[in-house]
């Protein structure tokens, strides 16, 4: 079990690091090329993916350490042309806490013809925290290379309730919900 969780967590951290596509620089400005400045306004706000486990823990002293199971994917896109992500995984098992969390920030451009949209970070941060090794602990900026620029297609559905994102490595996609927090 704890082998199983233990490859689980290595696949999802290596999926968010690993993103395909190269981050294109201006070389004059040092920003990053291509933002249309503007995005729809069906696709302005922010937008989750997320579970959860039902099972909670409670510490040996009857404090509260958290759901067994988390994940979310955040975006929050900005009408000129900016946006967030965030990216949460954290776990407690045999009464340890893991978590990571993902960062990313950078201009996006928008093709309505095709239904895509290029996100190019400009900056991120890595922070992982494990409670029963803390020498483990990691909060650290995203180097260059790590900041990769990525295309997804978009669908938002009627009512602006939700949108589905997919890409050529997961074509059946994931829907994330309109939130407000």
């Amino acid at each position: 079990m704890k082998m199983r969780f233990l490859a689980l967590m290595a696949l999802v951290i290596l999926s968010v690091a690993c993103k395909k596509g190269g981050s294109e620089i201006d070389p004059e400005t040092g920003e990053p090329s291509g933002g249309s400045g503007k995005i729809p306004s069906e696709l302005v706000g922010k937008w989750s993916y997320g579970i959860f486990s039902p099972t909670n823990f409670w510490d040996y002293n009857g404090k509260y350490s958290g759901n067994a199971y988390e994940q979310a994917l955040v975006f929050e896109f900005h009408p000129n042309g900016t946006y967030e992500e965030y990216i949460i995984n954290s776990t407690t098992s045999y009464n340890c806490r893991t978590e990571a969390y993902t960062f990313f920030k950078g201009t996006v451009k928008v093709n309505e013809a095709n239904r895509t949209f290029t996100i190019t970070p400009t900056s991120g941060n890595y922070r992982g925290f494990y409670s029963c090794a803390p020498k483990s602990n990691i909060n650290r900026d995203a180097r260059k290379d790590e900041l990769k620029q990525e295309t997804m297609n978009y669908q938002v559905e009627s009512g602006k309730v939700a949108i589905k994102l997919s890409d050529a490595e997961n074509p059946q996609g994931v829907r994330l919900k309109a939130v407000t927090w």
